[in-house]
């Protein structure tokens, strides 16, 4: 929906009457800066508007038709600044005219706000404004439909960030696994590590016992040795001294209880007089 400027054309009725009367009498020089305009020079429209202030001094009339020179050419800035001193005019028609084309630049700057705010002041003066109703319309709806996109845009880009978030979430949780995952292998590592080192440990133990039962062994052997040849040394002397040999004592077994009891049971199974009752007395003949 395309917005109206009625710039050439308010210029045109400009010069055919309000105009002249709000500046009190026709000025050839504003004459010369219209008739410029509508050619399209907005180089000489301006120093025809410069000339007329100079000659007639600041007048909110001659800002305003500076101002639709200065759109024209493109120097928006300094347009503004000219509309808004024809802003100050008196005059209903010059007045009205300046705030609309003030809500025309905002419309363009999609400053919607203060575009909505000129259309109105402008239809304050010229209720019958046709432009500034169409261009307040449009001011609404295209402020209406920018606040459903940033609304819009809101939603997604608050999506994405959720979406963003939920990413590092996993991300962190995926992380926090790994992590866990390689906390666990370097615990299960190092209970390898100290089971290996504990049976290393072990049977260098288990070694060392050997070698030290080997080594009693050993000893005992040798020890065993070392009586065997003093037995043989000594035998071997009393030999050469003509001694008999001593022989070495016996070991005596030692008697179990019960086979002592059961020798004693069958002596006194064979003897007549045994010792645990009275014997039998048997009658003898004298032999004296």
């Amino acid at each position: 929906m395309p917005f109206f400027s009625t710039s050439k054309l308010l210029a045109t009725v400009l010069a055919a009457g309000w105009l002249a009367e709000a500046l009190a009498g026709k000025n050839s020089d504003v004459e010369a800066g219209i008739a410029a305009y509508n050619a399209g020079d907005h180089e000489a429209a301006l120093a025809a508007y410069a000339a007329a202030e100079a000659e007639l001094g600041e007048r909110p009339e001659i800002f305003y038709d500076r101002g639709l020179a200065l759109v024209a050419k493109g120097d928006k800035d300094e347009a503004r600044k000219a509309f808004e001193r024809g802003t100050e005019s008196t005059n209903p028609d010059v007045h009205a005219s300046s705030e609309y084309e003030l809500g025309n630049l905002d419309l363009d700057a999609e400053a919607f706000d203060p575009a909505i705010e000129h259309y109105i002041k402008c239809l304050k003066a010229r209720p019958d404004h046709a432009n500034a109703k169409w261009n307040l319309e449009l001011a609404l709806l295209k402020k209406k439909q920018k606040e459903e996109e940033e609304k819009k845009k809101q939603e997604e880009d608050k999506k994405n960030q959720d979406e963003n978030k939920d990413e590092e979430n996993k991300d962190e949780q995926k992380q926090d696994e790994e992590k866990k995952d390689e906390e666990k292998k370097d615990e299960e590592k190092q209970d390898e590590e100290k089971k290996d080192e504990e049976k290393k440990d072990e049977q260098k133990q288990d070694e060392q016992k050997q070698d030290e039962q080997k080594q009693d062994e050993q000893k005992q052997d040798e020890q065993k040795q070392d009586e065997q040849k003093q037995d043989e040394q000594k035998q071997d002397e009393q030999k050469e001294k003509g001694e008999q040999p001593q022989p070495q004592p016996q070991p005596q077994p030692q008697l179990d209880k019960a086979d002592l009891d059961k020798a004693l049971e069958q002596l006194d199974a064979e003897d007549n007089f045994q010792l645990d009752r009275p014997a039998r007395q048997i009658r003898v003949e004298k032999d004296w």
